[in-house]
Order: C-alpha cells, then structure tokens, then sequence
C-alpha cells in the first residue's frame, strides 16, 4: 500500500474513532452517566396510529418510590430530541420525562392533519401511557411543549384536569382554569399569534388577551410569579432573549421549566441530591452529536479518495479543466464574476420566500400523498432556481462558447475537451461511488441510534434512520435537488463563475468555499437580514413591517438551519468537484444529503 493511501486509511480510522467517541459520550450525558435509563418506547395511539417516545427514568424510580412525570413535547418540523435539553435536565433532578414524536414527525406513525381527529397529536396517549407506568406518581404529572408543542400541551392539559404544571413556550397561556401554568416566551418572536398579533413582545405584560389567559386582571410582569401552587392558580411568564427556536435550547429557559416543575410537582423540596437549575449539561451533548455529524461529513473524503484510487473507479476522478497541458480554460474575470454572484443572489433571495411559500401547499394540494409542506416548498424553490438558471445559462452559452472559449468541458459536464461528450459508463461508476459514501454514512447513523439511541444533529433533525414511507419520500424530491446542484451549485459555481486556482489544494480549496458561499447564499441572508434585523431592533419582523405577514414566521425562521447547512453542503460541494473535475459526484452526494436532512424526521 502505497504511503499515501496509508496516510489517508489512517485519517478515516481516526475520524471514526472520533465518531464513535462523541456518540459514546453524548449517551453517557443523555443518561446523567448511568443515573438515568434511557429507552425509545413504542405504544398505540387513540387513533391506531403507532407512536414512538423517548423515556427518560431516574434509576431511583421504583414502584415504591414513584416519581412525579412530565411529557415533553416539540414544535412543527422536530421530533422528541429537541426536548432533550429539558428531559435531560429533568430526569437528572428526580423526574420521568417521556419526549414524545407527535404525529406525522420522527418515528411516529401518521400525518400532522389529523389534529382535527385528535388536537393533542398524540399527546393525550402519551399522557396515558405515562399513567401506566408503576414508578410514576400519577398523582403528579406535568406537560410541556415548544410551539406547535405548546397547543398539544394545553389540548392534553383540557383532557385532563388532573394535570398539576404546564409549560407552553412559545405560543399561548390557554384557559384560566388549567393548572400552575409557566407561559414562556421568546423577546424575538417570529409568529404573529404567539405574541397575541401584537408587533412585538413589549406589549404583552398588559395585553388583554393574555392576562385573560393567565388569569390575571392589570399587569403580567415578565419572570414574577402570580397565585398559589397549592390550588393551580400559579401563573409566570418569562421572557427568554431569543427568537422562537432558541427556546428549546436556552440555559434560562431550561432552568425556569426546571424550577416551576419542582414547585409544581414536587412542593418545592431539594434534598441533598438536589442539583441547582443553573447547572446544566444538556448543551455538552448538543456539541457532542454536532461534532458527530460533521465528523462523518468530515469522513466522506478520505473514503472517498481510497475508493477513487482503487481500479474499479478508474475515470471518476479527471483533471481540472485549467490542469490539461494546452488547454485554454475559461476563468470567468472578476467582474463578471461579481455580476454572476448578484445575479444569482437577487434570484435566490427574492424567489425564496415566494417559492417555498407558494410551493408548499400548492404541491400538497395538487398531489396526492405530498403532505410535508416544508420540503415541498424546497422542492419548489430547487426546481424553480435550476430551471431559471437553465435558461440564463443557455443564453450565456450561445453567446460566449466562442468568444470565451466556453466549453462544456470547461463547465464540469463533458469528458471530451473539444466537444459534448457523455461517458455513461464513468456515469454509471460514479453513481455507485455516490452510493457507497451515502452508504456508509447512513451504517454509521444506524449503527449510533439503534444500538446507543443518538442522531447525528444539532438542535434540528438532520441525519436519522429512514422508516419505509419516509425513504420513498427521499425519492420523491431528489430529482429536484440534484437537478439544482447540477446546474446552481456546479455548473455556475465551478463553471460559468469559474475561480483560479491558488498555488496550494489547501488554499484553492479555502477561497474556493468562501467565495461559493458569497455567490450562493448573500441573497437567502439578506432575507434572513430583512426579517430578523427590524425584530432584534425593537421594531416588527420585516415581512410584516411591509404588510406581507404571510411571508413571516415559518420560511425566513428556516435560514437559521439551511444557510448553515448550504455552507457546509458547499464545502463538500467544492472537495468534489476539485476531486473530480466534474460537477456530478458532487451533485448526488450533496442533493442526497439536502433531501436526507430534508424528510427524515421532519413534518408529514
């Protein structure tokens, strides 16, 4: 084995080391270091629909020393570990925490309609199959959820009037008449009805509305606690400095949850066991599975450069255009470069909020069986950039092949420098090299949940094992996506915004990603920047400053995950396609990925 291949053998064994270190360790916080026992449950839901949990037991939990109870449940396009920062929390200090995949998201059965057959969304046979359990005090049971979760707690807490403390965050304190109620709420909230249609959160202490649903009658001072626990009638709501997503995961939030359930479920007592609610570990685990995900991104180069240097993938892997002897290859001059990258961002930015807008429900409505509006709405907007960039790059073709001595070669997509050339047997081999390193990320992904119950994630589902519907799914919207990184994030980054390379593969690789970056993702910031920027100045969120409210809310909030993703996915994107110097391999690992993260575990 030739020195190199060592070297390279030997950077995946480390890295997978490094994987299976971080997984490790983050079970060994999720489970307080063998304090808590940790197991997925499954049970049936009220209407035949199969539901999966994530059950978190002290290990002093027994049938003589039961234990007060909490449901834990997550907002729209999550699954049962975005509440893990609070079951973890949680269950180290004495309480069952039972996180629950609601319906249409996770491992759970079913689809997100059906709360008009049962509003809790499975939560009320969670809340029941809690009450089976011999080491929960039934006597004091508790419920909580972010966002879409925030309904289903008060839609449990109404079928329910045994409840003894609620945690809405992020949406709405509900009736009066409910039970110890700690309402939650994000200073920077994105969606109008979470913060009673007001502009912003300011006025909220004195809102109608929402001293009507606390039960109170002149003022709900933020962090101040109203009532008595002793007959329900505890009320608090704090403020968390955050937008709506961070809730899950702020150390304040947490520890507020923390206390008002011991106040609520267990009188208040801290015995010397008692750990205080500021101390927290949750976070560790966070990183820990982060570093997990991209350490097995991180994986995929070293395999896939032992797979490229074996004789069954011999012409996968060509030379750059600028690499051939003779070869006079196009480099687009920086200004042009610069009218690309506007071009490309003021399409992507201003298509964005209408495309995933418009396509979400168009496809579902237009489609049978298309119900997960988010990644319809992706879809859309793949579909719609790659055909509008198809036609302005046809245009650029027709008119520079000659005068810039543009080449289809030049672009990434023929293997024949002087003419169109389509080699469908390095097609073929590429297709399955893209199929191995997909391969053996998704046996590192079940290898870590099944046996150890950890995803590959930070704060969002990202890569998960596939149930059989939601691997059909994946097929569905690939062929949108990979026709997206085909042409949006291959042929015009590496071909028509084509850069020099730089005098090392360490260098080119760097100024290659970052000003890829700068080209494909300024416009989704800027609407990112529109939305947020008035918010976090004391003003509305822009989409409603400029009355369009209908663009607020769910589709700017999900820059928060996707241009970090797409800063990633174009970093592999630029590794491939220096590996290669085609855009296909690249295209299908990436456009795989995109679609993976896209419908694993997320909304139905």
């Amino acid at each position: 084995m030739r020195r190199t291949s060592r070297m390279t053998l030997f950077a995946l064994l480390v890295l997978v080391t490094l994987i299976a270190f971080c997984v490790v360790l983050a079970r060994e916080i999720e489970s307080d270091f063998g304090r808590v026992r940790v197991r997925v449950v499954r049970f049936p839901g009220e209407l035949g629909v199969a539901l999966v949990g994530k059950l978190y037991v002290p290990d002093i939990a027994s049938e003589e020393n039961p234990l007060p109870a909490v449901l834990a449940l997550h907002g729209f396009q999550n699954d049962k570990e975005t509440m893990d920062a609070y079951a973890i929390e949680l269950a180290r200090r004495g309480f069952v925490v039972l996180a629950l995949d609601q319906y249409g998201h996770g491992s759970s059965d079913g689809r997100l309609a059906l709360t008009e057959e049962d509003p809790t969304l499975g939560g009320n046979a969670a809340y029941q199959y809690l009450k089976t359990l011999p080491y929960v005090d039934r006597a004091n049971l508790g419920v909580m959820g972010h966002s879409m979760g925030a309904g289903s707690t008060l839609a449990v807490a109404e079928a329910n009037p045994d409840h003894q403390a609620l945690n809405p965050q992020c949406g709405v304190p509900g009736s009066s008449e409910l039970n110890n109620v700690l309402l939650t709420q994000a200073r920077f909230e994105e969606f109008l009805n979470f913060r009673e249609n007001q502009p912003t959160t300011a006025e909220l202490t004195t809102n109608p509305e929402r001293l009507a649903g606390l039960g109170l009658s002149e003022e709900a001072e933020w962090d101040t606690t109203y009532g008595s626990f002793g007959n329900g009638s505890a009320r608090r709501q704090t403020l968390i400095n955050t937008v709506h997503p961070g809730v899950t995961h702020s150390r304040k939030a947490v520890a507020e949850a923390v206390t008002w359930m011991n106040l609520a479920l267990n009188d208040g007592q801290m015995d010397e066991d008692w750990i205080p609610a500021e101390k927290q570990i949750f976070m560790w685990k966070e990183l820990l599975t982060l570093l997990a995900l991209l350490f097995s991104l991180v994986s995929l180069m070293p395999l896939t450069e032992l797979l490229l240097g074996s004789r069954r993938f011999t012409g996968v892997a060509g030379p750059l255009p600028d690499s051939l002897p003779d070869n006079r290859s196009y480099i687009a001059p920086a200004r042009a470069w610069r009218k690309y990258a506007w071009l490309n961002n003021l399409i992507a930015g201003l298509s964005y909020p209408l495309l995933t807008g418009l396509g979400g429900y168009l496809l579902a409505s237009v489609i049978p069986g298309l119900s997960m509006i988010i990644a319809n709405g992706v879809a859309t907007w793949f579909l719609g950039n790659a055909l509008i960039y198809l036609l302005i790059f046809t245009i650029w073709y027709r008119r520079n092949r000659h005068k810039r001595n543009v080449t289809l070669f030049n672009m990434g997509l023929s293997f024949n420098p002087e003419r169109l050339v389509i080699d469908w047997r390095i097609l073929g081999k590429t297709a399955l090299l893209g199929a191995l390193l997909l391969g053996w990320l998704y046996l590192l992904v079940t290898i870590s949940q099944h046996f150890l119950g950890i995803e590959f994630r930070f704060l969002w589902p990202f890569m998960r094992q596939f149930s059989a519907e939601r691997f059909g799914y994946f097929w569905v919207y690939l062929p949108p996506a990979l026709l997206f990184f085909l042409l949006n994030g291959g042929v015009f980054l590496f071909g028509q915004a084509r850069q020099r390379q730089a005098e090392t593969g360490m260098e080119t690789q760097l100024a290659w990603w970052l000003k890829s970056c700068l080209a494909a993702l300024s416009g989704l910031f800027f609407v990112w920047a529109f939305q947020y920027i008035p918010s976090f100045l004391g003003y509305a969120p822009g989409f409603e400053l400029i009355g369009l409210p209908l663009l607020s809310g769910m589709i700017p909030l999900l820059l928060f995950v996707y241009l970090p993703e797409f800063a990633v996915l174009l970093f592999l994107l630029t590794w491939f396609y220096r590996h290669t110097g085609k855009v296909y391999l690249g295209a299908l690992v990436i456009a795989s990925l995109a679609v993976w993260w896209m419908v694993a575990g997320t909304a139905m």
